[in-house]
């Protein structure tokens, strides 16, 4: 064996061509998929490492018909076989009469996730963190495990209880260093002095997956919301209120407790005190989903996505497969003449078996070992391609650890392995029923004693046909980008950046947000290498907008609304095209002004003059002051909408604005100052990512740009694969109609007929792997729809295009055999004969 070892390792050696093509493709097709599952498995199947995951349900409602509530940080929740749409917030007193309610086995939990909380030590400038407000119950109730300190308890959640926080493992490593000191001292958490007690267990990052809703870093009693988060409520108190709902609740419950439970969750949301209670024939129904991993997993959307790359390496998988089958046919029936030696020597078809299988099983070794380290190497670059285009804009992208599953390694590699070796054993077992002496009064390439490979032809079909739809769907997302890219703007992104500030992470009163708002201004503004700097509530293009419902001539209309600073023309180039900006003189104590774009001037007065006119924002009057040309807003998918942009420093509540700068340096060597700046205002404002206007609207459109990537990647991949298979079989077919060619050439054939001759062979070829593959790739169309713009998924141009790709590169793989037939001598190829 060890001698038939290394005569095989010599016989790959000295066909290193052959060799690196079979590996590489076997290589590149395993790790991916095993790259990509592990992003899938993180993101979509792995629970929350908690006690018992499986027993975890999110409770949620529903009733028919309208009913007045103030919901707070609501998701739905939409039951696949009905349809039906559930909310998933509570108001504080159903949440206790939901734990007065709950059979004795069942654990009744409630949490609220927090978009943002600013944390400090000293005179350190402050981290923006994702937080999470939870009960006494909610830490024993999951069975969070704890790297060090302990969990928050009863005696935390408290009203008069000393404020205390737990960190997250990612958070204490990024932030403190992982410091184990870090216990027992004190940081600060919107502006309030909080105990750390604990830091979780590695692996845990709280009830979201990352999203709207960041990752938790810092978890916090509930009871301590009206001092760390008192903007969830300015009016009245949440653990009293009946008509703001704002917790979400869960439940641990063991397997036949479920409907039990439910039913008496159930009677007490009907019976308790709640706006939403049954009246008038509407019955309130609650429902159980799966909490195994947290209140808010990957949505239904980015899933169907994630699937879909999924399906996208298998076929890359299936591709190397097939192609590495169709070499080992082409190499196996170009060795049947040394088979044919082996076996008139003595060889016996065991020991010739035995050979070829221990060449078949090394190429498989080699193949599963490159794609092992090929998706070890990749695994961070993948997860962080993929989990940066989910993430929540300020907080970046989201924290996973893609792992190395042992069964899809196994399954991959079993796949690779049963190529190799059906495919790589097929001339042997073919050439044990025939007499050697056949295979030996010919020589190589004799028509009548070499096979035809028609099984190879299929196959390269078959990888043809599975490469289209890959083609096809980078086709549509290059498209799709390249028309993103040329949606006019409005505006200038070209050095700009913006980045946001929260005064609400101080304890500042909100009167004073103006003051603060000018002095940033004013501080940024004397840097070096920051030309102007202005204000805006939400950052153009940065996936967040928002908007409401005025007045105007006593007609109720929508209105997309905006905040604005001074100098906005100046730092973004917007047009101002009739009246005045917003500026200094606009504050808090002014009469509140205003400027609409040119859509909203449509709308909102047919297109007449709007300078003076009157809109009922808000519950008061906002006086247009000036019309600015219309720039697309969340998105560059989006229509431009009807837009009205307030004065930023008298719309100065709690949410914060951006910052927005032109400068003209690079961002990396202003940001130590303009962080720098920010700090020596106020220490306790979080300065988050500073974002560049063009990466703003990349990330808008980090989806199409990922997949844009990915699947130009796969299927470039797959036109190499094909072109490679194609090329094989094409050279083996050339080589063993040597003789007939020769004849062709004696009879008098033109160099361009004998091309035409081989290469009407690839164009059979191709063509009827287009025939199976272009009706395969309409089925791309319906999942990824919801990605494109500016091109629909059966886009014939796309299409076409993708099948004048696939015959190009058929061509030219194919035309390198054709050329060497056209100069085959006819007295040498007739010795063949």
């Amino acid at each position: 064996m060890v001698s038939d070892l290394r005569y095989v390792l010599r016989k790959l050696r000295n066909s290193l061509g052959f060799t690196l093509v079979a590996v590489l493709s076997l290589a590149i097709g395993i790790g991916a998929n095993v790259a990509m599952f592990g992003v899938v498995r993180t993101l979509l199947l792995t629970p929350m490492p908690v006690e018992d995951p499986d027993e975890l349900e999110l409770v949620a409602w529903t009733r028919p018909g309208d009913f007045s509530i103030s919901q707070t940080g609501s998701s739905g929740y939409t039951d696949a076989e009905s349809g039906v749409s559930y909310r998933s917030n509570f108001s504080y007193p159903i949440y206790r009469s939901f734990r007065s309610a709950a059979p004795g086995d069942v654990g009744i939990f409630a949490f609220a996730f927090l978009r943002g909380v600013s944390v400090a030590m000293g005179d350190q400038p402050a981290f923006l963190a994702g937080g999470l407000l939870v009960d006494d119950a909610y830490f024993s109730t999951l069975g969070v495990p704890m790297a060090v300190g302990r969990p928050l308890t009863a005696e935390d959640d408290r009203l008069d209880a000393p404020l205390t926080a737990v960190l997250s493992f990612s958070f204490w490593m990024r932030a403190f260093g992982g410091d184990p000191g870090i216990v027992g001292r004190t940081v600060r958490v919107n502006g309030n002095a909080a105990e750390v007690v604990g830091v979780t267990g590695r692996g845990f990052k709280g009830m979201s997956m990352g999203g709207f809703f960041p990752q938790t870093d810092v978890t916090i009693a509930l009871s301590s919301q009206p001092l760390v988060y008192p903007r969830m409520s300015s009016t009245e108190s949440l653990f009293t209120s009946d008509r703001i709902f704002w917790l979400r609740v869960m439940a641990r419950v063991p397997g036949p407790s479920k409907e039990p439970a439910r039913q008496a969750l159930e009677a007490a949301f009907r019976a308790g005190p709640s706006p939403v209670m049954a009246r008038d024939g509407e019955i309130p129904e609650v429902r159980f989903f799966s909490g195994s991993q947290g209140a808010q997993p990957v949505r239904s959307e980015t899933a169907r996505l994630l699937r879909f790359l999924l399906g996208v390496v298998g076929v890359v998988l299936l591709i190397a497969c097939v192609n590495l089958a169709t070499l080992m046919l082409a190499r196996g029936a170009s060795r049947q003449r040394e088979l044919a030696v082996r076996r008139a020597l003595g060889g016996g078809r065991a020991r010739i078996i035995r050979l070829m299988l221990l060449e078949s099983l090394t190429l498989a070794a080699l193949g599963t070992a490159g794609g092992l380290l090929l998706a070890w190497s990749t695994r961070a670059l993948m997860g962080g391609l993929l989990s940066g285009s989910l993430g929540s804009g300020a907080f970046g992208a989201i924290d996973m650890e893609v792992v190395i599953d042992p069964t899809v390694v196994a399954g991959s590699a079993l796949l690779g392995v049963g190529a190799t070796v059906l495919f790589g054993l097929l001339p042997a077992l073919r050439l044990s029923g025939l007499d050697p002496a056949d295979w030996l009064r010919h020589r190589p390439g004799a028509g009548s004693a070499s096979p035809r490979l028609t099984l190879g032809r299929l196959l390269i079909a078959l990888q043809i046909a599975v490469s289209v739809p890959l083609v096809v769907g980078a086709g549509l997302f290059l498209r799709t980008v390249s028309n993103l890219g040329a949606v006019e703007l409005g505006f200038d992104p070209t050095g700009v950046v913006a980045f946001h500030v929260n005064p609400g992470y101080t304890q500042l009163p909100p009167e004073e947000y103006p003051a603060l708002y000018q002095e940033l201004l004013a501080r940024v503004q004397a840097i070096q290498g920051v030309r102007s700097a202005t204000l805006m509530e939400h950052a153009l293009m940065s996936g967040i907008s928002s908007n409401g419902t005025i007045t105007v001539d006593g007609e109720r209309k929508t209105l997309y609304r905006n905040a604005i600073g001074p100098a906005l023309v100046e730092t973004i180039g917007v047009r101002l095209l009739s009246g005045r900006m917003p500026g200094l003189q606009d504050g808090p104590d002014a009469p509140r002004v205003g400027v609409i774009n040119e859509k909203a001037v449509a709308e909102l007065f047919g297109g007449g003059v709007a300078i003076g006119r009157m809109l009922e924002v808000g519950g008061g009057a906002v006086q247009v002051v000036g019309v600015v040309n219309d720039m697309p807003y969340p998105n560059q998918r989006d229509p431009v909408p009807a837009t009205l942009y307030e004065a930023a420093l008298q719309r100065a509540g709690y949410g914060g604005h951006h910052l927005v700068l032109r400068v003209d340096r690079p961002i990396g060597v202003l940001e130590p100052t303009i962080r720098a700046a920010v700090a020596d205002v106020n220490r306790d404002i979080p300065v988050p990512e500073i974002h560049t206007q063009t990466g703003l609207m990349a990330q808008t459109s980090a989806k199409e740009r990922v997949f844009t990537q990915l699947l130009t990647l796969f299927g470039g991949f797959a036109l190499l694969l094909a072109s490679i298979g194609l090329h094989g079989v094409t050279s083996y077919s050339v080589t063993r109609r040597t003789g007939e060619i020769g004849v062709r050439v004696a009879l008098g054939a033109r160099p361009a007929q004998i091309i035409q001759l081989v290469l009407r062979q690839v164009v059979v070829l191709t063509a009827i792997g287009l025939v199976v593959g272009i009706p395969l790739s309409t089925a791309v169309g319906p999942v990824v729809g919801s990605l494109l713009f500016g091109v629909g998924p059966t886009d014939p141009a796309a299409i076409g295009g993708a099948a004048l790709v696939m015959l190009s590169v058929s061509l030219i793989a194919g035309l390198v055999p054709a050329l060497r037939a056209s100069g085959v001598a006819p007295q040498t190829a007739l010795r063949t004969e």
